[in-house]
């Protein structure tokens, strides 16, 4: 007999057991259980599902022990999934665990050594994406057409993803209601964000350039929205093959290929940019330009100061040098 799955951290497809798992929710009133499945936030949970899924699609069944869990997470770390990756994956499985009252393997010695095995084996500075500083962000504007809805599209997407510091998964979620529309330029309200677990709103603040610029993020929905027509629902959306705009938000990874095709086209492939690129390319801009702390994370939402500081990238060593002074 399977457990009933009537909280959001349950995957949603069916799992094979060891034995007969029964929740200590069940005598919880309605009311309870709402609060219970609000305690996470929508994107927590769906990144959960799917390590959950990666798990079982694997071959491994629920709920784990500590030998099925380093296993796992062994032959992940040979597949060359990342040591960050691992982790999350391992926090995924606890929190099942924990969820239905189990005592979790993966707080158990063998599997926490596994994972301290696969950090020292391997290199920990991971691969980050290199920042699309202000030069480079408007030579891959230049390449756009903004007399197509591609281009024009594209153009507002990529200046509102470093303007605003968005994450892909962020920016492509935006509604025309989270548009407030002020002189000075736009608020726009984030409703969901990957560090943002209690679902708080958090706000944005983009300023409008001065009158003839090419590059104003402010400018550029404008004009995306009056030539689009969009006056509701989601901000930017998919576009056929043929330039027919889509009712559905543009998807994720139609922003990787757009802007993988844009860098094709600038000659810009092999500096590695990724979505990511833009919000690492604010952050390092803002910062060299002088730009308090507390402003830049106004903009990317940062509360974590050692995290903050990895996202300044420099781009040139000699960039920014502390050692720039010669004469007394």
């Amino acid at each position: 007999m399977k457990p009933r799955h009537d909280h959001p951290l349950d995957p949603a497809s069916d799992l094979s057991h060891h034995h007969e798992v029964t929740s200590n929710h069940v005598g919880l009133s309605r009311e309870a259980k709402r609060l219970l499945s609000e305690s996470v936030s929508p994107n927590t949970v769906r990144a959960m599902r799917a390590d959950l899924s990666v798990y079982q699609k694997a071959g491994g069944v629920l709920p784990a022990t500590e030998i099925d869990i380093a296993n796992y997470l062994s032959a992940q770390n040979a597949l060359g999934k990342k040591p960050a990756t691992l982790e999350r994956y391992a926090n995924s499985l606890h929190m099942w665990h924990r969820y239905h009252n189990l005592p979790s393997p993966v707080k158990t010695i063998a599997v926490r050594n596994v994972l301290r095995g696969i950090k020292k084996s391997r290199s920990m500075r991971q691969t980050s994406a290199p920042a699309l500083r202000l030069k480079e962000l408007h030579h891959l504007l230049d390449t756009l057409d903004r007399e197509t809805l591609h281009g024009l599209r594209d153009s507002a997407v990529f200046l509102l993803s470093f303007y605003g510091a968005f994450r892909r998964s962020e920016v492509v979620v935006l509604a025309y209601q989270d548009i407030e529309w002020r002189p000075e330029g736009i608020v726009i309200t984030l409703h969901h964000s990957k560090t943002n677990r209690s679902s708080r709103v958090e706000t944005k603040s983009l300023m409008r350039a001065p009158s003839g610029s090419r590059y104003c993020p402010v400018t550029l929905l404008e004009r995306w929205l009056t030539v689009s027509g969009i006056t509701e629902g989601a901000l930017f959306r998919g576009i056929s093959s043929r330039g027919k705009l889509g009712a559905k938000q543009m998807v994720a990874q139609t922003l990787y290929i757009r802007m993988g095709k844009a860098l094709e086209k600038a000659g810009l492939t092999t500096h590695g940019y990724t979505p990511h690129s833009f919000r690492a390319g604010f952050i390092t801009e803002a910062h060299l330009r002088g730009k308090s702390d507390l402003q830049i994370k106004r903009v990317s939402g940062h509360r974590d100061q050692n995290t903050f500081e990895r996202y300044i990238r420099i781009a040139d060593e000699f960039e920014d040098n502390a050692g720039d002074f010669f004469s007394l």
